[in-house]
């Protein structure tokens, strides 16, 4: 098992159970003591939970008031232009009857609206509440909704219960949205429980999509979930520069810049 899946794993774990013993980690994870401890070591260096005397527990600073997060409401009026020029960019990609699967990002939301009037026959999965909400009811459009517990500041359902359903069905493109994609660390987000639907989203697509505003080209946040080779196209705008874009496109990924709108 590599380093970042059980840092997942003992992340889940810690924020289910508020505590967890390293004797129950190493039976869990089946490794060592020492591959734990330094596990823990890592982990609390990256602020993901406190070590305490045989294991480790919650950090006592509450998520909310974590400086480097940004709730969904307030990404979702940021860069508004470039997500409204990527979703339309992105439509271009998706075919009459397939399967997609939209995650929990703002650039997402703007991809359901995009989509909702174009298409006579479309499945979309989601663990979003804010893309639900949006698909619900709309004409032609049907809507797969994941479930699981329901994390308000994202409006989008997590945990591992929200990736069961990905082992039943299969979907044609995953759009992909991240906080941060770059040749040399990948793609990367805010916090380690963001990540695990998207991994599931992932091995249910035949190919992932990822939607990025330029403002998150070149950039790396602080938890890993792949490596760029996982994705076959990034959509951006035009803002990226000629030097991120070449990067990309020499690491084997198709760059598409989306078009501004006019106005």
């Amino acid at each position: 098992m590599l380093s970042e899946q059980r840092y997942e794993e003992i992340y889940n774990l810690v924020e289910r159970e508020g505590s967890v013993r390293t004797i129950t980690l190493c039976d869990v994870l089946q490794t060592s003591r020492e591959t734990i401890r330094r596990d823990l070591e890592t982990m609390e260096a990256k602020g993901m939970l406190r070590r305490i005397r045989g294991g480790a527990m919650k950090r006592e600073t509450s998520q909310s008031k974590d400086s480097t997060y940004t709730s969904f409401s307030k990404r979702r009026e940021e860069n508004i232009p470039s997500k409204e020029a990527i979703a339309m960019e992105a439509v271009n990609h998706i075919s009459e009857g397939q399967a997609i699967a939209l995650d929990s990002g703002t650039t997402s939301l703007f991809l359901a609206k995009a989509v909702k009037t174009k298409f006579r026959s479309l499945t979309v999965v989601t663990n979003s509440f804010a893309v639900a909400y949006e698909l619900a009811g709309a004409e032609g459009i049907t809507l797969v909704l994941t479930g699981g517990v329901y994390r308000a500041d994202e409006e989008a359902f997590v945990s591992d219960v929200a990736t069961l359903i990905f082992s039943k069905i299969n979907v044609d493109i995953f759009f992909l949205t991240t906080c941060g994609i770059s040749v040399e660390r990948g793609i990367t987000y805010q916090r380690m429980d963001e990540i695990s639907v998207q991994n599931k989203m992932m091995e249910a697509a035949d190919h992932t999509i990822v939607l990025a505003d330029s403002s998150k080209v070149g950039n790396n946040s602080l938890v890993k979930m792949c490596g760029i080779e996982a994705v076959s196209m990034v959509i951006t705008d035009s803002g990226v520069s000629d030097n991120q874009a070449k990067a990309l496109e020499s690491a084997g990924v198709r760059v598409v810049i989306s078009k501004e709108r006019d106005g």
